[in-house]
């Protein structure tokens, strides 16, 4: 598993990146979770923005197939790191939240829940046995095959999804930014939460924000795609979008 982690870091190199790092006030949103007694929905929350701002922007998640031409995605498949324990010991799996631009908030952080108490139900565990073949290549093709993953779009999408995401805040706590290697042309992390005092509507009050790293791949993303894109994101987050939405049924596949 270490090795897949090496492989994709290698692999990630070969994109050209931009990052921008930004925070957005999400005092309305963290209150209206506590109000529901649901402060734990906050990772889902975040990712259910990223998906609808993806949605509303679906350029950001475009990729050029071997003969350059475009392929863009209606849905938004996020991957998404989740932490697991393996043998006794931490380990984080990539699982892909399937059509997450059409779910709530509640259905995202049930879905993430339940894969964290059982892996298997993530179709990412159940390809394993594919992992120990790939291992057995030499590591020059190993990297070519990551290397060239986001030229075939439709096996992107099939095994990590068309958006990557990273929750940091789910492996540890406190204010700060990430900036992580990616295989995804759009990568968000969600970074860390800190409380500060600001003069809001004439009144001096503590307002809490998250700082985000947003990361594109140029090669296929300018920058006005993208700003439109993190434009749409912060207004999600900050009117505290989707947190209400009725509740769904639906279960990782």
């Amino acid at each position: 598993m270490r090795q897949l982690v090496i492989d994709s870091g290698r692999a990630a190199h070969r994109r050209h990146l931009i990052h921008g790092l930004f925070e957005t006030d999400v005092t309305s949103a963290r209150g209206a979770l506590r109000r529901a007694q649901q402060p734990q929905w906050f990772t889902a929350f975040v990712i259910h923005c990223v998906a609808a701002a993806v949605a509303a922007h679906p350029e950001v998640q475009a990729y050029r197939d071997l003969r350059g031409r475009e392929v863009v995605f209606d849905e938004v498949d996020v991957g998404l790191p989740i932490e697991i324990e393996v043998d006794g010991q931490p380990f984080a799996f990539t699982h892909v939240l399937r059509n997450a631009g059409r779910r709530t908030v509640e259905d995202l952080h049930q879905e993430i829940h339940a894969v964290k108490e059982d892996p298997q139900l993530s179709p990412s565990a159940r390809k394993a046995p594919w992992v120990h073949v790939y291992l057995l290549l030499p590591g020059v093709a190993r990297g070519a095959l990551l290397g060239s993953l986001h030229r075939f779009p439709r096996w992107q999408q099939a095994l990590a999804g068309t958006v990557g995401v990273t929750a940091v805040g789910m492996f540890g706590a406190g204010p700060g930014w990430g900036i992580g290697f990616q295989l995804h042309t759009l990568s968000v992390v969600i970074g860390g939460l800190a409380k500060r005092p600001i003069l809001f509507q004439g009144v001096q009050v503590e307002r809490e924000f998250l700082q985000l790293t947003v990361s594109v791949d140029h090669d296929v993303v300018d920058g006005a795609p993208a700003a439109r894109f993190v434009g749409r994101f912060r207004e999600l987050l900050e009117s505290g979008d989707g947190i209400a939405s009725p509740t769904s049924t639906r279960r990782p596949a």
